[in-house]
């Protein structure tokens, strides 16, 4: 609108400005709703061209889209042979149209570069659209032995868990509790205890942190107890996470969905399967050349 005005010396109104918008982008996409029709055939298509991509939807008794799942074979594949085993999970909010949440599931490689493993839509982000995100990832990616899996503490994701991985060590990010503690307490003596805690290699060290933060701030201590130091801590991690503690290497896929994030559903998915083809080929043409 502030363009408009400053280019064009035109005032719009923000519902004209949204509308002209609107218009916009179905002449270059198309209509969104026409573009739910379009998954079954796209992800068809894609499973022919691109063999050993797992794709799910599920729809409801209307016949009506609820939930995508999409795992590309390059993931699969990577994830079976060469990936540390250690997954972030994480959901963001998209600006389409229709209100939708996208679930990704990541983790790296060993040169420690981003690796994508699956991702999918839904219209809520509570524990049915984990549970089932969660599931179609079981079946594409098999078992998941000696893995552990890192999340926010979203109620869903930890609900979903349970029913789904229940022998799967679930963790979460230390960068959304370090934030958290630092909302809830306020001091800052808690948030430098609490890293100095989640950061110890040694139980001897870890008891020694937590030992001071129950001097500094009880209250404090007391819920971290109550979390449990293995969903948190390196010292009691139940298997080797390879330093990766925080679910923000998911959030940099949502980063890199910024300009997309407000496409109909089939482009969007045909921007980030070309987007993650380029991505497979910058690494495999790097990794052949060492």
């Amino acid at each position: 609108m502030v363009e408009m005005q400053v280019k064009h010396g035109l005032h719009l109104l923000y519902t004209k400005a949204w509308r002209a918008k609107d218009h916009a982008d179905a002449s270059v996409f198309g209509p969104p709703e026409e573009s739910f029709k379009l998954l079954r055939a796209y992800c068809h298509r894609l499973k022919e061209v691109n063999p050993g991509t797992i794709t799910a939807i599920m729809t409801n008794v209307a016949n009506q889209f609820e939930y995508m799942f999409i795992a590309h074979a390059a993931s699969v594949h990577g994830f079976q042979t060469v990936i540390r085993s250690v997954i972030a999970i994480d959901g963001t909010h998209l600006k389409g149209k229709f209100s939708s949440i996208m679930f990704v599931a990541i983790c790296l490689d060993a040169n420690k570069q981003v690796f994508p493993l699956a991702y999918g839509f839904g219209y809520v982000e509570d524990e049915k659209s984990w549970c089932w995100f969660l599931n179609e990832f079981k079946n594409a990616i098999g078992s998941l032995e000696d893995c552990m899996i890192i999340s926010d503490r979203h109620l869903g994701i930890k609900a979903a868990m349970e029913k789904v991985y229940p022998n799967i060590p679930h963790g979460y990010c230390v960068f959304h509790m370090a934030q958290n503690i630092k909302n809830d307490y306020k001091w800052k003596d808690v948030s430098l205890v609490f890293k100095q805690a989640w950061k110890a290699y040694r139980k001897s060290d870890f008891k020694e942190a937590m030992l001071e933060m129950m001097k500094v701030n009880r209250v404090a201590f007391e819920e971290l107890m109550n979390v449990g130091p293995k969903r948190w801590s390196r010292a009691y991690s139940p298997v080797r996470h390879y330093r990766l503690m925080t679910s923000s290497i998911a959030e940099s896929m949502n980063s890199c969905l910024v300009h997309a994030r407000q496409m109909p559903i089939t482009t969007m998915v045909e921007f980030i399967r070309e987007m993650l083809q380029k991505w497979f080929y910058k690494c495999c043409t790097k990794a052949e050349k060492t």
